[in-house]
């Protein structure tokens, strides 16, 4: 069978070269006499490397041939990874009876009290099907509910630590606060274990009540802040066009107030090319009271939108450059820094993907075998009117089924099957498949599946390429920034998972 060469060359700022084997995850100081053998490898070298002994190879060809016995380093078969044939629905709904369920997400209402710029159901992104303004009634958030715990409790018998996830989504969600206090009372009358409540807010409605009930049933909050008033105000307004920081960074105050050691509450902060992250960076770093809370740093999103095209060249120069600014910080002790939620955004968070990248493990499974995708029915978001879609993050991707009805295995076959044609089939002989963790939201049309832009993958490619080169740089350096990261990323392990599933 044929194979192909699967890794990534790169240099670190010293000049030293590198190669990244996407094989088997790891990461090779590579001098040019080992480059050449690489590349020279055609399928007549290949075969003699396989039946030669080690002691009649020279050196750089004994390596290789230690690493690809061992590790199964460098090649991999052409056709790998297999494009399969639309799933079976039958075994579809077996590995979502073993493996599903991890969250239930209820879209409680699609209207809200703000019309920010950016909004993934805005026109901004025509591909998306705009949100029903409807209110969820309590009889569908029963139903849903119901047809969660049920599979749950299933789960539950062969993995009896598994934690139930509720999430409560919109359009605004606290617009419909007396719902979501009637299905934390019904969830709590099954006395149903280990059940984590989310909800992602605007955080306009969070008041001292409000505040007060979610905390006391340890609801893991996400409030949206974009920043400083000028930073949040330019996007985050009202429908009048009145700006929100005022009162929401007032909610946040009096929340902090009223339980100052609370730990599950955490913001949600989007950007894009006009944010000035060096203040960014300032208001986060000197307000201490955000010492305490995680972050969620999002972009907004790219993706089969005219959003970008509104700002100039200087702009989006200005900004990379900017976060370069921040990255320099790295020349502090990396202790210092663990506790800024820039840095560990736009540093640690990529840092660490590349590091543990054999801990994390290759994306993909037999449904899908490329791409970090999850399986529909993995979590399941309800909309107002009771219909099933896999994800809040892609509005419109696809109705898989009813709360009355449950999911539709055969309509998650068919979406499986599409994406598997459409994107996976282009994964085979990927240089980063390890490391690649994009999904079913980066791909979605509206009507189908393809690639934003036709340079996506070769853009991914560079951006890993940067980031390997920043990390080796560093690397050589400060050899202990590995098990620094190491210990961050343990500490901060089992409350990370409590604010982000």
């Amino acid at each position: 069978m044929k194979e192909t060469l699967r890794g990534l060359h790169f240099k670190s700022l010293s000049g030293m070269d590198y190669y990244y084997d996407d094989c088997s995850g790891m990461v090779f100081p590579c001098p040019g006499d080992l480059k050449n053998t690489l590349l020279n490898m055609d399928a007549d070298n290949l075969e003699r490397l396989e039946k030669t002994p080690p002691e009649s190879l020279g050196y750089w060809e004994r390596f290789i041939q230690e690493r690809h016995h061992i590790y199964g380093a460098f090649w991999a078969p052409d056709s790998f990874p297999q494009i399969p044939a639309k799933p079976d629905p039958v075994i579809l709904a077996q590995t979502t009876a073993q493996n599903g369920f991890r969250q239930l997400i209820l879209t409680v209402t699609g209207s809200c009290n703000l019309q920010c710029r950016y909004c993934i159901n805005s026109t901004i992104y025509p591909y998306s099907e705009t949100l029903p303004s409807e209110a969820m009634s309590l009889e569908v958030a029963k139903t849903a509910v119901d047809y969660y715990l049920e599979n749950l409790a299933r789960i539950r018998l062969a993995d009896p630590c598994r934690t139930g996830v509720i999430t409560f989504y919109g359009g605004e969600p606290l617009l419909r606060f007396p719902l979501i206090e009637e299905v934390v009372k019904y969830v709590r009358g099954k006395k149903v274990a280990n059940v984590l409540y989310t909800i992602s807010t605007n955080g306009l409605l969070l008041d001292d009540h409000v505040s007060d009930f979610l905390a006391a049933n340890k609801f893991a909050v996400w409030v949206s802040l974009d920043g400083p008033g000028q930073q949040h105000d330019r996007n985050r307004i009202t429908p009048g066009g009145r700006g929100s920081f005022s009162e929401v960074y007032g909610n946040i105050q009096r929340f902090w107030k009223r339980h100052p050691d609370y730990p599950l509450l955490g913001f949600l902060v989007t950007y894009d090319w006009r944010s000035d992250i060096g203040e960014l960076w300032q208001f986060f770093k000197t307000h201490q009271e955000f010492k305490r809370s995680l972050f969620m740093f999002n972009p907004v999103g790219s993706h089969f939108t005219d959003y970008y095209k509104q700002f100039s060249q200087q702009e989006r120069l200005g900004f990379f450059e900017s976060v370069a600014a921040i990255r320099e910080k790295l020349t502090d002790p990396l202790r210092e820094n663990d506790n800024d939620p820039l840095i560990n955004f736009f540093i640690l968070s990529p840092y660490r993907l590349h590091l543990m990248r054999k801990i994390l493990g290759l994306p993909g499974r037999p449904e899908v075998p490329a791409t970090g995708t999850c399986l529909p029915g993995e979590k399941i978001c309800v909309l107002p009117d009771g219909r099933l879609q896999p994800c809040e993050r892609v509005p419109g991707l696809a109705n898989i089924g009813t709360v009355e009805t449950g999911l539709n295995f055969e309509v998650i076959a068919d979406l499986v099957h599409m994406y598997n044609r459409e994107i996976a089939a282009q994964c085979r002989g990927c240089q980063i498949m390890q490391l690649c963790r994009t999904c079913f939201s980066h791909f979605w049309s509206g009507k189908d599946f393809r690639k934003p832009t036709p340079s996506f993958c070769e853009n991914q490619v560079q951006w890993t390429r940067e980031i390997l080169t920043e990390i080796y740089s560093l690397l050589e350096k400060a050899p202990e920034y590995y098990e620094e990261v190491m210990k961050i990323y343990q500490r901060r392990y089992s409350q990370m998972l409590s604010l982000n599933f």
